[in-house]
């Protein structure tokens, strides 16, 4: 039962974000068009505006794509580092003899260690 909750709550977690990558493309796309239109409106008046909201549309569909495709890599390395790697010890020190000299198991036994 706690595994399935833990596994919801991961799920609702990995959804979020993928929501909000997923917004940034129609934010920039708006943005840009916004962007456009008022700087082509000041540049040359009516017709200037729907030039600039055209550029501007253009801009925020690259830098959007761009955005998503840097944020997408980012969590991806993010996912990486968070799992565990396994410790592998040199195969030097795998294949070393060592020498347990006076090691006495039971004396381990009697102090409590």
């Amino acid at each position: 039962m706690v595994e399935s909750e833990s596994s919801d709550a991961a799920g609702l977690a990995g959804a979020g974000r993928w929501l909000a990558i997923a917004s940034e493309l129609p934010c920039a796309v708006i943005a840009f068009l916004f962007i456009g239109q008022v700087v082509g409106e000041s540049v040359s008046g009516p017709s200037g505006a729907v030039a600039g909201g055209i550029l501007g549309v253009l801009l925020g569909l690259v830098f959007g794509t761009y955005s998503i495709y840097m944020s997408a890599q980012r969590l991806d390395m993010a996912e990486r580092m968070k799992t565990p790697r396994e410790y592998m010890p040199p195969m030097e020190e795998i294949t070393r003899e060592y020498d347990w000299g006076d090691f006495d198991p039971e004396d381990r036994r009697e102090t409590g260690q």
